[in-house]
């Protein structure tokens, strides 16, 4: 029974891989660590108690096999797949499988092989399995007296980690369970492959295509949307924090405008009002009823890029795995679900894609970039050594009565999320500055946050609406436009709402559309404004005292 618990001990170990080193890179948290050694423990130690009781009758035993068998075969899947390629059974994993077919598969089969060849070649995989053959061999003969006690004593901490878990933890508690978690994938899958298919249906092919034109005044367009960040703690617009110090050393080569509010509080409803002619007024038709820019500007002979950090599908983004599914290359770098929530990565793992694609020999190239940015939580938003602000940086520059000590370290860690973004902002404007090629791009963010600035609040605020919105043209755009660099330069105060990006983009792009109105364009010398709206309601920054 030793040698049993022993190989589903190193299984249970296997079944929380991801989870452990999600622990680890996030916070370095040894009694979390502690705490699902002593889980994986349990685990052990209920399945080896479930065949020791289960062995002398036969239907029993049949019973007992037969589940250590499927938690082993799990196991040995989910840790295999975090050690070849970083995650284990998810919403990711699942959507994977679910869309390989035969020729895929041939092809991944020569890849995994090459994998575990490489493996077997390592080091650290022999020091394992020495290290693991020794306590087969050794640790029956000297663990008979103590293993019980101790084995039990694990156990029960662990058993209590995992309630604290299930009864505390925010997200991810289906992930310590890992026949739980398998199941909750594959139900959840078919849930969004079904809503998805519903809503791809209703989309609609290009009004007007007769219409559209275009100069191709830019030759390379990036637009990059942000998550959550509040104009207001950037230091480019004033914040007393040097949270945005390459955007403030490049300022006066920036169009910073001082006026966009989001059109929602959520990115789910904000999206569709970003990527198409959705306004944000409350009569708005829905969204699939306006033509996208992704369709717009491939017709105009661009070729498209999605590229997004965020989820392919799930409670965050929702709608942007369907609108993203008109560009011509769609790349997503994180997790597929909002409840793949252990395979969330940092911003800086889109760089990569980005570069491919700028490098690529396209004539035309509208790119999109979407990143998880300021989302809660913030501490997940950025690497442990690029924390810069702390909680005293907080305190010595706020008045704010109502922070302590918790609160403050909140708000520096969504301060550390803004200066994060900052610099994947510096890696992708630096490359378009060093290119000839006619490239402008825009930053804005989805919407803001409230992070205890007026009051003991943190969350999503129709008060905290304000968000960046800079463009930068690079050298060779500025030379070949000067009509349109003076338009923005004029228009910089205009208040206006971050769903007249598509009326925007076109004007950048010197393209002309049956839908573009500028009355909307908040570049256009024509541009009017008016009533602006957030969920629906009137913004009360436009209304009258």
């Amino acid at each position: 029974m030793i040698r049993l618990w022993l190989l589903l001990m190193l299984l249970s170990l296997a079944s929380l891989a991801d989870v452990m080193e999600y622990a680890t890179r996030q916070s370095q948290d040894l009694p979390a660590i502690a705490g699902l050694t002593c889980g994986a423990i349990f685990k052990a130690t209920v399945l080896t108690f479930i065949y020791a009781l289960c062995r002398k009758i036969k239907i029993l035993r049949i019973f007992a096999i037969i589940l250590i068998v499927a938690f082993s075969l799990m196991s040995i899947l989910n840790g295999g797949c975090w050690l070849f390629y970083g995650f284990g059974i998810s919403r990711k994993l699942i959507t994977i499988i679910s869309e390989t077919n035969q020729s895929e598969m041939s092809e991944f089969l020569p890849e995994l092989a090459d994998k575990f060849l490489a493996l077997l070649h390592s080091i650290s995989f022999w020091t394992g399995a020495v290290l693991f053959s020794l306590c087969w061999i050794l640790f029956p003969r000297i663990a008979r007296k103590w293993f019980i006690p101790v084995v039990s004593s694990l156990s029960a901490v662990g058993l209590i980690y995992l309630v604290y878990v299930f009864s505390t933890a925010e997200f991810g508690r289906t992930n310590h369970i890992m026949l739980a978690r398998s199941a909750y994938c594959v139900v959840s899958f078919l849930h969004d492959r079904s809503e998805n298919k519903k809503l791809l249906n209703k989309k609609r092919p290009l009004p007007y295509p007769q219409t559209l034109d275009s100069d191709s005044a830019a030759q390379r367009i990036i637009v990059i949307i942000g998550e959550s960040a509040s104009r207001d703690h950037l230091s480019l617009y004033g914040y007393p924090l040097p949270t945005s110090p390459y955007l403030d050393s490049i300022s006066d080569t920036l169009y910073r405008f001082d006026d966009a509010v989001a059109s929602s509080t959520s990115t789910a409803q904000n999206i569709p009002r970003l990527l198409t002619f959705m306004t944000d007024e409350p009569n708005a038709k829905e969204w699939y009823e306006y033509p996208s820019l992704l369709q717009i500007f491939h017709k105009l002979g661009y070729r498209t890029y999605w590229i997004s950090n965020q989820e392919f599908s799930g409670k965050l983004s929702n709608l942007s795995s369907i609108l993203s599914a008109d560009a011509d290359v769609v790349k997503y770098t994180g997790s597929i679900s909002s409840e793949d929530h252990y395979l969330s990565k940092y911003d800086d793992v889109i760089l990569p894609e980005f570069k491919n694609a700028f490098a690529a020999s396209d004539s035309l190239q509208l790119t999109f970039l979407h990143l998880m940015g300021s989302h809660f939580q913030y501490n997940n938003r950025y690497p442990e050594s690029r924390s810069h602000f702390s909680p005293e940086d907080i305190m010595d520059i706020s008045k704010r009565k109502w922070l302590n000590d918790k609160k403050a370290e909140i708000v520096a860690n969504y301060d550390n999320s803004i200066l994060f973004t900052d610099s994947i902002i510096g890696v992708i404007f630096d490359d378009v500055k060093k290119t000839d090629i006619p490239t402008v791009a825009v930053y804005l963010s989805d919407h803001g946050d409230n992070v205890y600035d007026d009051g003991d609040y943190r969350g999503r605020d129709p008060n905290f609406v304000k968000v960046p919105f800079i463009v930068y043209a690079n050298e060779a755009y500025r030379q070949k436009n000067p009509n349109i660099i003076a338009d923005m330069e004029k228009s910089l105060a205009n208040p206006f709402s971050t769903s007249e990006l598509p009326q925007l983009l076109l004007h950048l792009s010197g393209s002309s559309y049956r839908l573009y109105d500028p009355l909307r364009d908040p570049i256009s010398q024509k541009f009017s404004p008016r009533q602006r709206f957030v969920d629906d309601e009137p913004y009360s920054a436009d209304q009258p005292d």
